[in-house]
């Protein structure tokens, strides 16, 4: 397929989805800021489905060479500031496009999507990264010490030293680049760490007697994604694994887009429950005394811990399955020399 036609192709998708008078939208509040910068950045919202519908062929392109196929929508517009996002609705449920993050090695080379599903135990806070960076030929004679046509942006898996740094060379001379840094364009950064649920029953102390093996995996959130998870909360995310190489080589993910995945709880209240509480419905306290007393009893023994297992039912009474933030929390400070019983007991 030539690249005109998936251009064409592109345009109905954009037409048809609405996607063209959002890339209108846009493109006015930008020229509305009034406010020059290195790079423009455009969303735009793709589902698989529709575009494999409408041409099978760059369905392909956009889920098996994202980068590429984010060239095929920026090149509808000539300029060189326009860096465009393709942000994927989901993917097909094919066990090729699944990354199973007890599997090794994953693959990081292919620089395609993939979805993954794991649960939060650690994040950062939010930080400054580059977008986009216009740089300079040093030489005055240059034609190129002016204009755009030098734009560092993005892309995924790349550290910052990729997009701004001190050694880049002109094409046409080749003196040094410099960076013009009134026209730098900075995003938000966020980096969380993930497991798999699998890995849970490690924390739990349950055995099967099979060795598996288990590590976290480190997701880039840039721009609108920041702040959108939480620790202890479970997502699907879909995102292009990636090698970073810093003091040392880590495999990481940058995420494109993240789904938080409800519970699966049974509802109601099962018969042994009920018939626990009738029994010591003569007591305020005494359902509640044996609930904590037999609390994660294949983690501790029971009779241990009571107090602070309490606190723990207390602060999962008040827990919504509604992803929002709680007004009255119920802070815990624990203080103990066995830190391991009580990470368990938390998970």
């Amino acid at each position: 397929m030539s690249n005109l036609k998936m251009k064409e192709a592109a345009l109905i998708y954009l037409d048809r989805s609405g996607g063209l008078q959002k890339f209108i939208e846009d493109c006015k509040y930008y020229n509305d800021s009034k406010q020059s910068y290195a790079v423009y950045r455009f969303n735009i919202l793709i589902n698989p489905s529709d575009v494999v519908e409408l041409d099978a062929e760059l369905g392909n392109h956009i889920l098996h060479q994202p980068l590429k196929a984010a060239q095929v929508f920026q090149s509808l517009q000539t300029e060189t500031q326009i860096n465009i996002v393709l942000k994927l609705t989901h993917l097909p449920p094919l066990p090729s496009y699944g990354l199973d993050l007890c599997k090794f090695p994953l693959d990081y080379t292919s620089q395609r999507f993939y979805v993954m599903q794991g649960i939060v135990i650690a994040m950062t806070t939010v930080t400054k990264y580059t977008q986009g960076a216009r740089f300079l030929c040093s030489d005055e004679a240059c034609p190129l010490s002016q204009g755009f046509q030098y734009i560092r942006v993005h892309v995924p898996g790349a550290t910052e030293s990729a997009t701004v740094r001190n050694d880049f060379l002109c094409h046409l001379c080749a003196s040094s680049l410099q960076e013009d840094r009134k026209f730098r364009v900075l995003g938000d950064k966020q980096i969380v760490e993930v497991i798999t649920a699998k890995a849970l029953c490690a924390f739990q102390g349950v055995s099967n007697n099979q060795p598996f093996r288990f590590q976290s995996l480190t997701i880039f959130l840039r721009d609108e994604s920041v702040n959108k998870m939480s620790i202890g909360n479970e997502y699907k995310i879909i995102g292009i694994p990636t090698c970073v190489k810093t003091s040392q080589t880590a495999v990481c993910v940058e995420a494109n887009s993240i789904t938080f995945c409800n519970p699966r709880v049974s509802s109601g209240i099962s018969d042994n429950f009920r018939c626990l509480l009738s029994l010591t419905s003569s007591s305020r306290w005494k359902f509640t005394a044996i609930l904590a007393n037999i609390f994660a009893s294949h983690i501790v023994p029971p009779g241990t811990y009571n107090l602070l297992k309490l606190c723990l039912l207390m602060s999962l009474v008040q827990t919504s399955d509604r992803n929002k933030e709680v007004e009255d929390c119920l802070d815990i400070l624990i203080i103990t020399n066995d830190t391991l019983l009580v990470d368990r007991i938390y998970l």
